[in-house]
């Protein structure tokens, strides 16, 4: 896929397509290890603790869903896709993706521009690192000529430190919108220590909420810890070998009163180009995903299945990805 492929692996989709690992053929689809993941003498930031955790857990969806993927130049590509549900009417989203010349790293060439219009929304994501330890993001949602939502922030990653400030809807002039402040400390060769400060200020009120964090981990697991008035959660990784991977998540939202306990594991088959993961948490929903590429031809076939015993629900989908 040429410097698309590389590079735009580290933003973030604009939609909410699973992700299994071994290339969905879109570039900002296919996550790809970052500086605190491929290099552990380097602290992540607090708001991707939980990341391998939620890597392993099943991503269901469901319908029909046609992708169709299309190098212009190797720095350009667009992206068209066709979605088909019961539970809403069929849409059609087109996308592009663009990735600059800046090299920080084999995988990592900046900017990277991301956009995608369909039903009456454009998204906008932007990406750019300025130096190898400060970057900045922009995500900008736009309905009926109307921004519905717009998000900056900038951090800063050190070797031993992360910091991050984000605003939501944000605005200095006029004081209005969330700030988020993120701090990662790392105390120790497996210790990181950190917290989160979100302060809200709008329709006359103004609140402030304080969540604190961290996280050990060593060569083949982490178990992240992160409590405050919101809740708390817990996530727990363990790496088996190459092929297996499993992980367990523990939610607890403290205005609903209600707590989910999710168990989930990844097998990957290189050989046969296929990637399985599943899930069951503790409301009787049991989650499967499979991804299977093949090796003669640039095309991806994805099933996915849900069975929520409890309520008696089931939910399936399939998907097909070219390029």
């Amino acid at each position: 896929m040429g410097n698309i492929a590389a590079s735009a692996k580290s933003a973030p989709p604009p939609d909410d397509i699973p992700e299994l690992g071994i290339g969905s053929g879109d570039p900002a689809k296919d996550p790809a290890p970052d500086n605190d993941q491929s290099d552990s003498s380097r602290v992540g930031s607090f708001e991707e603790l939980p990341r391998k955790t939620k890597d392993v857990l099943a991503k269901p969806f469901e319908g029909c869903k046609f992708t169709w993927n299309k190098m212009i130049t190797d720095r350009f590509q667009a992206t068209h896709t066709i979605n088909m549900s019961s539970f809403k009417p069929a849409a059609y989203k087109f996308g592009t993706t663009y990735v600059g010349g800046k090299k920080l790293g084999p995988n990592e060439q900046y900017p990277i521009l991301i956009s995608e219009y369909g039903g009456g929304t454009v998204q906008f994501q932007g990406i750019h690192s300025f130096t190898s330890e400060i970057q900045a993001k922009a995500v900008i949602h736009a309905t009926d000529k109307s921004f519905s939502m717009y998000q900056a922030d900038i951090g800063y990653k050190g070797d031993d430190f992360s910091a991050q400030l984000t605003g939501v809807n944000a605005s200095i002039i006029n004081p209005q919108g969330i700030w988020v402040g993120h701090y990662l400390q790392k105390v120790s060769k497996h210790l990181s220590l950190g917290g989160e400060l979100m302060f809200q200020h709008g329709m006359g009120s103004k609140a402030a909420v304080i969540t604190y964090g961290g996280m050990y981990k060593d060569d083949k697991s982490e178990f992240v810890v992160k409590t405050g008035e919101p809740g708390t959660h817990l996530c727990y990784y363990q790496k088996g070998n190459e092929q297996v991977e499993c992980g367990v998540e523990f939610e607890y939202v403290k205005q609903i009163g209600e707590s989910v306990t999710t168990f989930g594991y990844s097998i990957d088959l290189p050989k046969g180009l296929s990637k399985f993961k599943g899930s069951i948490d503790s409301d009787w929903s049991v989650t499967g995903v499979l991804e299977k590429r093949f090796e003669a031809f640039p095309f991806c076939f994805s099933l996915s299945g849900l069975l929520n015993h409890k309520k008696n629900q089931a939910k399936f989908g399939i998907g097909f990805t070219i390029g």
